[in-house]
């Protein structure tokens, strides 16, 4: 199992690589419409910092989610061990 996953870490590096090489040749320029301001940017930079933000975003979900279950597990890890002294008590 554990080198399945190393296979597909890889794969996907190795995609985001060629997906840079490829990104740096365009060099197409858009105008981006800030609230304040319109500016033009190539495309690669726009379409780069679209995917970091999402990134990003992705992630701070994923460890609020992550933490909020381990808290929930040791909560219930507690409340367990109690509940196994009371019954042992009685």
């Amino acid at each position: 199992m554990r080198l399945k996953g190393l296979v597909l870490l890889i794969f996907i590096l190795m995609m985001l690589v060629i997906a840079g090489f490829v990104g740096t040749q365009n060099d197409h320029l858009v105008l981006v419409n800030y609230l304040f301001a319109e500016t033009e940017v190539k495309m690669s930079s726009v379409l780069v910092s679209a995917f970091v933000l999402g990134f990003l975003a992705c992630f701070i979900i994923f460890i609020y989610f992550y933490f909020r279950m381990k808290w929930k597990i040791a909560a219930l890890t507690r409340k367990n061990k109690k509940l196994i002294q009371q019954a042992t008590v009685k």
